[in-house]
C-alpha cells in the first residue's frame, strides 16, 4: 500500500481537515529541555547571534523618537527599523561574517537599484513591498531580538509600538558616544532617504555589527549585560567561565554539553555545570524516546500499514532477536543492573545508529540508555530533584524525573518484551494525544500516523533530533566582544575574566 503525502491529505476527514502539518517535537517532551537551557544561558536565542544588535537597536528607538518629536520623521517606526537592518545586511555584505539579518536578501541579488551602485532601501525593506528582505512585520527586531531585549529591560511594547525603558536609553547613549556622530548621521539619511550606495557602505563600516569597538562605552555596557550576574542566580556568567575554560584547555566547542556530564564531578562547587550535566541527561533521555518512535514509524511504512498487533509483535521479535544475554533477564531492572556501558558511550552509539539509519540496534542502545540513565537518576537524586524544583522544571512535560518514571520506573518488573510492547503503545499513544492537543483550534493535523479500519497508515516519517542549548550563540558574543579572537583562541580579556572568576 502507498504511503499518505503531506502535500496530498487534504479535506478527506470528517472534519474537512486543510491538510498534516510537520512538528519538531512529535512526542511534546523537548520543552522541558528548552527550559532547562533556557534557565542555564538567559538573554539570548538560537536566532541572536551578535550582540551589537542590542545597541544598534536601541540606538535607533531613540533617534526615531527624537526625529518624531521634531517633526522630522514621516516613516513609520517598523519600516524605520526594517530599513536599518537591510541597510546593516548591505554593510555586511563582503565580511564573511554569519548570523546577520537580511543577509540571504543581499546575497542573492534581490534588492533594487535607484540607480548604478545605490541601493533602494525602501523597497527592499519597507513591509508594504512585494519582494522583501524579511516577511515579519517588525523586521528580526521584532521577531528574534525583542525577547532579549525585554529581558533585559531594555525595551517595551505598548499598542503596536516600542518605546526604549531606562536602561535602553542608557545604552543607546553609550552608542551614541563611542561612534562618531557623522557616521550615526549619514545612517540615519539613508534610512529617511531610502537608498544607500556604495561609497556610504563603505564609509559606514565602523558601525558594523561584529566591530564594537573595545573598551568603548558602548563595549562596556554591553559587557556588563552579558557577563552581570542574574537577578536570581550567575548561570550565563557561569555558562560563560565554563565554556572560556573548555577553549582554554583544547576542548572541542561543540561538546561543551557533554563534557559537563564527563566533568560534573570536577566542577561540582559551580552549580551551571550540574544544569548542564542535567540537560545532557534531559537530551539523552528525550531522544531515546524519539528513537523509538522513529522504529514505529519506519516499520509502519515497511509493514505496508500493518495492525497494531502486527506492528509491536514485529518490533518485539527484532529487538529481542538483535540482543544476546540480555534476553536471559527475567525483568527489566535485572537487565538495568547489568548495564556496564558508559551513559556517554551509549548516547554516541545510539546517535551513530540513527545516522546509519539501523533502528533497530539504535533502539537497542536507546533501551540500554533509559535504563543506565535510571541508575543515574537513583544515584543522584536528591540533586536532580533539587535542581527541578529550585528551577521550576517539576511541571515540565519530559523533565528528567516525571519522564524517567514514566518509561522506565513503572515497567521494571516487567519482562523484556512485556516492557517493549506497553512502551510501543505507550509512545504511540502519548503522540496522538500530543499531536491533537496541539492542534488547538487549528485545522493542520500534526499526527505522524492515523489509524484507518483497524490499521495503520504512515503520515511523515521523523527522525530524533536534539535540541541546540545556545552555545554556538555564546561564542558568537564572545568573539563579537573580543573574548575570543579570529582563530578561536582566547583573548587577554577572556583571561582576565577566567582569573577573575568568582573573586568578585
Amino acid at each position: 500500500m502507498s504511503q499518505y503525502k503531506q502535500s496530498e491529505i487534504t479535506n478527506i476527514y470528517w472534519a474537512s481537515n486543510e491538510g498534516f502539518k510537520g512538528g519538531r517535537d512529535p512526542l511534546g517532551i523537548q520543552n522541558s529541555s528548552i527550559a532547562t537551557y533556557s534557565k542555564l544561558l538567559p538573554g539570548l536565542t538560537n536566532l541572536t547571534r551578535h550582540i551589537r544588535y542590542y545597541s544598534i537597536y536601541c540606538w535607533l528607538l531613540s533617534e526615531y523618537d527624537e526625529l518624531e518629536k521634531k517633526g522630522q520623521n514621516f516613516i513609520h517606526q517598523y519600516n524605520f527599523i526594517r530599513r536599518a537592518e537591510l541597510a546593516i545586511a548591505l554593510i555586511m555584505k563582503d565580511q564573511g561574517i554569519g548570523a546577520i539579518v537580511g543577509a540571504l536578501f543581499v546575497s542573492q541579488g534581490r534588492y533594487k537599484l535607484v540607480e548604478e551602485s545605490v541601493y533602494n532601501l525602501a523597497d527592499g525593506a519597507d513591509y508594504e513591498s512585494k519582494d522583501k528582505y524579511w516577511t515579519f512585520k517588525t523586521g528580526a527586531f521584532g521577531q528574534y531580538y525583542l525577547g532579549s531585549l525585554i529581558y533585559y529591560e531594555l525595551v517595551k511594547i505598548e499598542e503596536g509600538r516600542f518605546y526604549l525603558r531606562n536602561k535602553g536609553k542608557e545604552l543607546a547613549v553609550a552608542l551614541q558616544n563611542s561612534v562618531d556622530k557623522d557616521l550615526r548621521d549619514l545612517l540615519l539619511e539613508c534610512i529617511q532617504d531610502g537608498n544607500i550606495s556604495e561609497e556610504e557602505i563603505n564609509e559606514l563600516q565602523p558601525l558594523a555589527i561584529h566591530k564594537t569597538e573595545r573598551e568603548s562605552e558602548e563595549w562596556k555596557y554591553l559587557n556588563h549585560l552579558l557577563t552581570k550576574d542574574d537577578d536570581n542566580n550567575s548561570y550565563r556568567k557561569d555558562t560563560i567561565y565554563l565554556l572560556l575554560r573548555d577553549i582554554e584547555n583544547g576542548k572541542d566547542v561543540d561538546n561543551f554539553v557533554k563534557n559537563r556530564f564527563l566533568y560534573v564531578s570536577e566542577d561540582k562547587k559551580i552549580a551551571t555545570s550540574f544544569g548542564w550535566y542535567f540537560y545532557y541527561l534531559c537530551e539523552c533521555l528525550h531522544y531515546s524516546i524519539d528513537t523509538i518512535f522513529c522504529l514505529i514509524l519506519s516499520k509502519v511504512h515497511e509493514l505496508h500499514n500493518p495492525t497494531m498487533q502486527v506492528l509491536s509483535q514485529n518490533i518485539v521479535e527484532l529487538i529481542t532477536s538483535n540482543l544476546g544475554e540480555e534476553n536471559e533477564y527475567k525483568t527489566i531492572d535485572e537487565w538495568r543492573k547489568k548495564v556496564i556501558n558508559n551513559i556517554d558511550y551509549l548516547y554516541d552509539e545510539l546517535r551513530n545508529a540513527v545516522k546509519r539509519q539501523d533502528f533497530i540496534l539504535a533502539t537497542t542502545h536507546a533501551i540500554s540508555l533509559l535504563l543506565k540513565l535510571y541508575t543515574e537518576f537513583e544515584n543522584c537524586k536528591k540533586d536532580i530533584l533539587e535542581f527541578e524544583n529550585n528551577n521550576d522544571l517539576k511541571r515540565q512535560r519530559g523533565i528528567f524525573s516525571e519522564g524517567l518514571k514514566s518509561y522506565v520506573a513503572r515497567y521494571l518488573s516487567f519482562p523484556i518484551s512485556f516492557y517493549l510492547d506497553s512502551l510501543i503503545a505507550q509512545i504511540m499513544q502519548e503522540h496522538t494525544v500530543v499531536a491533537i492537543a496541539k492542534m488547538g483550534k487549528n485545522n493542520s493535523d500534526l499526527r505522524k500516523f492515523i489509524f484507518e479500519d483497524g490499521r495503520i497508515v504512515l503520515v511523515e516519517q521523523r527522525y530524533p533530533v536534539e535540541t541546540s542549548p545556545r552555545i554556538n550563540s555564546l561564542f558568537n558574543y564572545l568573539q563579537d566582544m573580543s573574548y575570543i579572537d579570529s582563530s578561536n583562541k582566547l583573548t587577554d580579556i577572556a583571561h582576565e575574566f577566567i582569573e577573575n572568576y568568582g573573586k568578585e
